[in-house]
């Protein structure tokens, strides 16, 4: 019995010590991106990510911001696409050791993509998914945390002619939690 209440309390020591609000800013490699139409895409600079969460234990909900460049190899014009997604996310922390954990996220988003040449906009829905790995530190009032994570964007657009276009967006991102 005196085994059980003090796993439990362990238990709950260490989901508190997990719990709060966190925001977090990634900076990553430029997308890789791929659609239905097999268009040839280059990156355009780099990703960016802006994330406000709220952590239980191994669990969070994650509001994510994103954006980053992109353009069409041989198209007309310069080709520049800017790709800005807004994104609510579950997220999965599984403790390795000496505070280093593995995530996955998986979501939804909402895309707006801009043709730079021409203004057009067009808005898509879809998915996000990542796998990471951060080293979480607990600091006096705080915790800090530094991640690393490969992220895939999956959405369909509604294009003007009527037809429907898929698009992929892959980038690795570097970036840094603090939770209050």
């Amino acid at each position: 019995m005196r085994a059980l209440l003090v796993a439990a309390l362990v238990t709950v020591t260490g989901t508190a010590a997990n719990a709060g609000t966190y925001i977090g800013v990634g900076v990553g490699t430029g997308a890789s991106v791929g659609d239905s139409s097999n268009n040839s895409y280059k990156a355009d600079g780099r990703s960016a990510r802006l994330a406000l969460g709220y952590r239980i234990g191994p669990f969070s909900i994650e509001g994510m911001y994103s954006g980053y460049g992109y353009m069409l190899a041989n198209g007309p014009g310069t080709g520049l696409f800017d790709s800005r997604t807004i994104q609510l996310a579950a997220k999965y922390n599984f403790a390795l050791a000496d505070h280093f954990e593995l995530y996955g996220r998986l979501g939804l988003l909402r895309t707006d993509l801009t043709d730079r040449d021409t203004g057009a906009d067009s808005e898509g829905t879809g998915y996000t998914g990542s796998v990471g790995v951060e080293y979480r530190l607990d600091l006096a009032l705080t915790g800090f945390g530094i991640y690393m994570d490969w992220t895939r964007n999956q959405a369909t657009f509604d294009l003007d002619n009527g037809s429907k276009l898929d698009q992929s967006a892959s980038m690795w991102t570097l970036g840094a939690n603090l939770s209050f």
